[in-house]
């Protein structure tokens, strides 16, 4: 598999329930010219953090500031580090890409909230497959990830998004 150079956008604020009820996570805000060619990690999934499985229920994008510089891709996908203490410019394994939400499912130039409607996760997820990537298996050794993917034919002049989750995590006993 592929790496990519990092920018780490994990919220060391973001709460989680131990109740193993469905909550919402928000990714901090990624963007612009510092994540062009990059991986923009958003969220990682150390079993020294999550316990059990992690049971993804919703995917959002949200763009918060148009983007601007050419012909741009942004994809919401999947990575791992090695450990979960690889920060900013250290490197992901890409996995895939466009897992949770492809670029054609995102109106980068348009603020807005967009909704997985193609791709893997949504197959996945309507299917009740409760397979991956629909269930993440928390690690503390090839740590999985949601991360955003940004390229442009052009250099990047502007745009701000994030992502926004909302995840079970599902008891195992």
């Amino acid at each position: 598999m592929a790496t990519t150079t990092l920018v780490d956008y994990r919220r060391d604020d973001v709460r989680r329930y131990d109740h193993h009820v469905r909550y919402w996570m928000t990714s901090a805000e990624f963007g612009g010219v510092a994540d062009d060619d990059k991986c923009a990690l958003l969220f990682s999934f150390p079993a020294a953090k999550y316990g059990g499985l992690i049971l993804i229920h919703n995917v959002l994008c949200q763009i918060t500031t148009l983007y601007a510089g050419g012909t741009i891709t942004l994809d919401i996908g999947s990575c791992t580090l090695a450990t979960d203490n690889v920060t900013t410019a250290g490197v992901s394994t890409d996995v895939d890409k466009d897992e949770y939400i492809p670029t054609a499912d995102i109106t980068s130039g348009t603020a807005a909230i967009y909704p997985a409607l193609t791709g893997d996760w949504i197959t996945a997820y309507l299917l009740k497959t409760n397979l991956t990537p629909v269930t993440i298996t928390p690690a503390d050794t090839t740590v999985p990830c949601i991360a955003a993917y940004t390229t442009s034919d052009a250099a990047i002049t502007a745009g701000n998004a994030r992502v926004i989750i909302e995840i079970s995590e599902v008891p195992v006993v």
